[in-house]
């Protein structure tokens, strides 16, 4: 029985934090996502991947490089403050695609938390499945 009510009260716990799709630092904090789709279309693999730790700090893969910088939250929009990356240079839809994620971060976007899924509601719209 204690099981049980556990088990409820955790759904409840993890189903309340996310119905509304607002975002805050507590939800992201110590979470780990992977690029699963890019306007609406699912995605067989990406490097592209956020990860959120102490602080708000971030770090990740652009697609091509690893970057780094301090996230900021406000009002559900998400901005990354003096990012610092690596240099490689990749094939150009990698790179295209990379400055595309990297310039979202920099100008700030509105996100979602929709169940096990991170939205970033820029042009084109990227969803992030958490990383395993």
């Amino acid at each position: 029985m204690k099981t049980l009510t556990l088990l409820f009260a955790t759904s409840a716990f993890l189903f309340g934090c996310t119905s509304t799709g607002k975002v805050n630092n507590t939800q992201l904090k110590h979470t780990h996502w992977q690029l699963s789709h890019v306007a609406g279309k699912a995605l067989k693999s990406s490097q592209i991947s956020i990860e959120f730790i102490e602080a708000m700090q971030v770090n990740g893969n652009g697609g091509c490089n690893r970057f780094f910088g301090e996230g900021q939250l406000t009002d559900s929009t998400l901005k990354v403050n003096h990012i610092g990356m690596t240099r490689k240079l990749c094939d150009e839809q990698t790179n295209k695609m990379e400055r595309t994620f990297l310039k979202m971060l920099e100008k700030g976007v509105p996100v979602l938390l929709l169940n096990d899924t991170l939205i970033f509601k820029g042009q084109p719209e990227l969803r992030f499945q958490v990383a395993g």
